[in-house]
């Protein structure tokens, strides 16, 4: 399996690249009122209005602040809850996932996929596919389920259909 592998507060962290539509550098965000933290704002993305998503503010851990320029990784919106045609979703952006910085695109077997540990808090597990130990010293790699983030109960408040 393909996974864009990115960090988040010194953590590694992966996405299937079939969900990711693209990549970019971060831009200004346009903040909004009365949301949680960890929506970091939206952006205007060739003409499509794009909520951002702070991972590290959505999964407790903060950011790392030594970095100067982070990264917007832009997800597929037929991840969406309630995209009403996945096929014609699957080419426009779903969402963005606020990283502090890419580190490429890694090919990783199917059976080197553990189950998260089971001393992890059961919120942030669930967001999890697995950890992958990857690197020399090997270094854990925790893959994102990008749908089951999206799907969040933290976000469902602010769910709405897809046009």
């Amino acid at each position: 399996m393909k996974l864009l592998c990115f960090h988040v507060a010194g953590q590694d962290f992966g996405v299937p690249i079939a969900a990711v539509k693209e990549t970019i550098p971060e831009r200004p965000l346009t903040r909004l009122g009365l949301v949680p933290p960890f929506v970091a704002g939206l952006i205007n993305l060739r003409g499509e209005v794009v909520a951002v998503l702070d991972v590290g503010a959505m999964l407790g851990l903060g950011r790392d602040d030594r970095r100067k320029s982070r990264n917007i990784v832009i997800l597929r919106a037929n991840l969406l809850v309630g995209a009403r045609d996945p096929r014609n979703a699957a080419n426009r952006p779903g969402a963005g996932l606020l990283v502090d910085g890419l580190s490429g695109v890694r090919d990783v077997a199917d059976g080197d996929l553990k189950p998260p540990p089971p001393t992890l808090a059961a919120e942030p597990a669930s967001y999890l596919d697995g950890v992958i130990a990857c690197g020399d010293p090997p270094r854990p790699l925790l893959l994102l389920a990008p749908e089951r983030l999206l799907g969040s109960p933290q976000l469902a408040p602010y769910r709405r259909e897809m046009r």
